[in-house]
């Protein structure tokens, strides 16, 4: 059987060595990743900057230490199927990671939508003599009769059954198989001031990536009314257009629910293809912030009307009884470690 702390030292070396300035397949894989549209630059540098800042702290090592892995606790000799998704840049680069690091044999369903990224990632493992079984594939049918011992997937949870179905049909999972499946939509937001590093933070929280990952914020409850931040967000959204020109297109849904929002009186702002509104109702558009004036009650209210499709709850560091929060500069940085939907990989 393989040594875990020797494998995790293995792991942690080549994805120091995947991150280095000098990697021209991953330079390569960015590259045809703008040119194809499929994500901007800025956001893509975005995301690596964050990966290496947590990955240079040692946090693959602490991941591995904080999970227990070693010799009476890992998933060598277990297969892991990952479908992962494909609505931010390297999105499933936790999942493969957590999956690899355990000592399971990795079995990878890449989105069409990122179909370059991760496979330097993993090819870059796969040169580093790691003991470990990895493939990966955009085609479903790839992995037929896998018989997968775990599966980890993220998406709506109106796709689930149909995913499901459909591995079975294949052979790809088995009723004996663990489903590890997270289908939070969005997360929320609770500030109390108007300080520069707070809306600096609240800025980034909502409008990067397009507000298109679950930890994006795409509602924000506080007593402040949102015509007072009109300008910080019109100043960030100018910003973000100029330097993100191939981002995504918001839905024509959108321009009927600002029309809508006119007819009915609602307060509201365009800001450049986003739409900001005071609106208590569930966030179902993307491109889309709902701000609701309210305390901590109504965030209480809100968090249980919500339910399982709020991902996280982000605040200043303001602590509120009966709700666990993340600090709001961490959105769209978290820790390798974060647990999507509450649920670790090495349960």
């Amino acid at each position: 059987m393989k040594d875990i702390t020797q494998h995790t030292i293995k792991v942690a070396e080549a994805v120091r060595k995947w991150l280095q300035p000098d990697n021209s397949e991953l330079k390569k894989a960015i590259e045809q990743t703008v040119d194809e549209r499929l994500f901007s630059f800025e956001d893509i540098k975005f995301q690596i900057r964050a990966l290496k800042e947590n990955i240079d702290s040692g946090q693959i090592e602490e991941w591995a230490e904080r999970a227990g892995l070693g010799k009476n606790k890992h998933s060598v000799g277990e297969k892991v199927l990952c479908l992962h998704a494909g609505n931010l840049p390297l999105v499933g680069f936790q999942d493969a990671l957590g999956t690899i690091l355990s000592g399971a044999d990795y079995f990878g369903k890449l989105s069409r939508k990122d179909p370059y990224l991760l496979i330097t990632f993993l090819e870059m493992l796969k040169a580093s003599g790691i003991e470990t079984e990895i493939k990966y594939s955009t085609d479903l049918k790839d992995f037929k009769n896998l018989n997968a011992d775990k599966l980890l997937f993220a998406g709506s949870s109106e796709s689930v059954p149909a995913v499901k179905n459909e591995l079975k049909r294949l052979g790809s999972i088995s009723p004996e198989t663990e489903l590890v499946i997270r289908t939070a939509k969005f997360s929320m937001a609770y500030i109390t001031n108007e300080e520069p590093e707070v809306i600096t933070d609240l800025v980034e929280a909502i409008f990067r990536y397009g507000g298109q990952g679950c930890r994006s914020v795409a509602a924000v409850v506080s007593p402040i009314r949102f015509n007072n931040l009109k300008c910080h967000f019109q100043d960030y959204i100018e910003s973000f257009w100029l330097k993100n020109p191939q981002h995504k297109k918001p839905p024509e849904a959108l321009a009927y629910q600002f029309a809508y929002n006119k007819a009915i009186d609602r307060p509201q702002a365009w800001l450049d293809d986003f739409l900001i509104q005071e609106s208590e109702e569930f966030p179902e558009l993307d491109f889309t912030l709902h701000w609701i004036q309210g305390d901590e009650e109504k965030l209480k209210e809100l968090k249980e009307k919500f339910g399982s499709a709020i991902q996280t709850i982000y605040t200043a560091g303001e602590k509120i009884d009966g709700i666990e929060t993340e600090f709001l500069s961490q959105a769209q940085r978290p820790p390798l470690w974060w647990e999507p939907d509450g649920v670790g990989l090495f349960e």
